[in-house]
């Protein structure tokens, strides 16, 4: 039972550290997005109010009806790559994530039926991060193995992979099917 809980806290780190790393493309995806809504604009009028009146005022219509254009397709491409549904689907997982890492340390002393329900819940984040992730390659998934190791014991340079057996602190790439790390 101990090992199951082991490893089911190594995988909801790992798929915490997923989910910031998701995050924080996303956050600042949304945040590019947001700086050249607002920043166009800005342009636009700044530039229509100087150039009025002067030879340069047709260059500037031209060149703010190209500045809509792009402003229209950075807002349809917000909208097709559902960059807010994302942001909400990461930010939920961590918070599961962290949940579940957290209570790893006191599923042992639960109740029997207690336990079971903590696992079923823990199944349910586990579906739910498979079909976030589906698009992860091994190496990212062991390299994110490796940091989620390292993250739930925090200074412990002693830490080693469970199949390998070797640190994560010395890594050197190999074949260990779980963190990619050489074979002890």
């Amino acid at each position: 039972m101990q090992n199951k809980i082991e490893q089911t806290k190594i995988n909801a780190t790992s798929a915490k550290i997923l989910h910031r790393k998701g995050l924080n493309k996303l956050d600042n995806l949304n945040i590019f997005f947001l700086v050249i809504t607002i920043i166009v604009p800005l342009l636009f009028i700044t530039a229509q109010y100087v150039t009025k009146g002067t030879d340069y005022e047709n260059l500037m219509n031209n060149i703010s009806f190209g500045m809509s254009l792009l402003l229209l397709g950075v807002t349809i491409l917000s909208i097709i790559l559902k960059i807010t549904e994302k942001i909400t689907i990461h930010k939920l997982g961590m918070k599961n994530n962290i949940f579940v890492a957290n209570e790893c340390d006191n599923v042992a002393s639960l109740p029997k039926n207690e336990q079971e329900w903590f696992f079923r819940y823990v199944n349910e984040i586990d579906n739910n991060d498979i079909e976030t992730f589906a698009g992860i390659s091994e190496e990212e998934k062991r390299n994110t193995y490796r940091e989620a190791l390292k993250e739930i014991e925090p200074g412990n340079h002693l830490i080693t992979c469970p199949v390998c057996n070797s640190s994560p602190w010395k890594y050197k790439k190999g074949d260990c099917q779980l963190c990619g790390n050489t074979t002890k």
